[in-house]
């Protein structure tokens, strides 16, 4: 995957790597300064791995992360850099607080016959949790939605480097669009379950938050 193509060729050779993937010139940096200047500035003409990849799993030109198009991504910004900072950021820490003691009162569910814990399924619950709190507020099976997250995010990372041949040929990467098509399908209802409340809400000031933000911008 991507985590461990990086790793390797940091480890190789050190904090900021030329490679060629797919026949193209990559540059894979792990020194987050160089990375922070890159973000940083608008004249670097980057690159997010597999244009395809990222089409196929419906996050081209989405968000803020993986988003190459300039016009695009100074529309998104905004709305996560407020549900990052000031009041939002203050509140993060209580929700985030809270969501952690309330997983460790309920670790019995993340603990196997041995008594051992998946600290890594503990983690997963806890930020989804969060998030949740924070940005959407709608009910939610927890460890549905995370068992989806973690098959979207396997095939993120098989995916995005995959040379564009991989797309074109639908037997290689037809493993993937179940794990994708789940996911995509569950946040969809979530989101529509949003727009049903904010549109029937009495009070909308009590439904405001970064995905009510981002639902009455559309």
């Amino acid at each position: 995957g991507l985590g461990s193509a990086c790793n390797y060729y940091n480890k190789m050779y050190g904090e900021f790597v030329r490679v060629w993937i797919s026949g193209e010139e990559t540059l894979v940096i792990s020194k987050s300064s160089s990375t922070f200047h890159i973000m940083k500035h608008d004249h670097y003409s980057s690159r997010f791995g597999s244009t395809f990849g990222l089409q196929y799993m419906g996050m081209h030109e989405n968000g803020v992360i993986f988003n190459n198009n300039p016009a695009v991504w100074k529309a998104l910004r905004p709305f996560f850099v407020k549900a990052s900072s000031g009041p939002s950021l203050a509140r993060m820490v209580t929700v985030c607080v809270e969501s952690v003691n309330n997983h460790l009162d309920r670790l019995d569910e993340v603990t196997n016959a041995l008594g051992h814990v998946n600290v890594l399924t503990l983690m997963r619950r806890t930020m989804l949790d969060a998030s949740n709190t924070l940005f959407l507020r709608i009910p939610l099976d927890e460890k549905n939605i995370v068992l989806k997250i973690q098959g979207y995010f396997d095939a993120w990372q098989a995916l995005l480097i995959k040379p564009n041949i991989f797309f074109k040929i639908s037997w290689l990467s037809r493993k993937h669009q179940k794990s994708i098509k789940e996911l995509r399908d569950a946040v969809g209802i979530l989101a529509e379950e949003k727009r049903h409340r904010i549109f029937t809400a009495e009070k909308l000031e009590d439904h405001v938050d970064f995905a009510t933000d981002l639902i009455l911008a559309e």
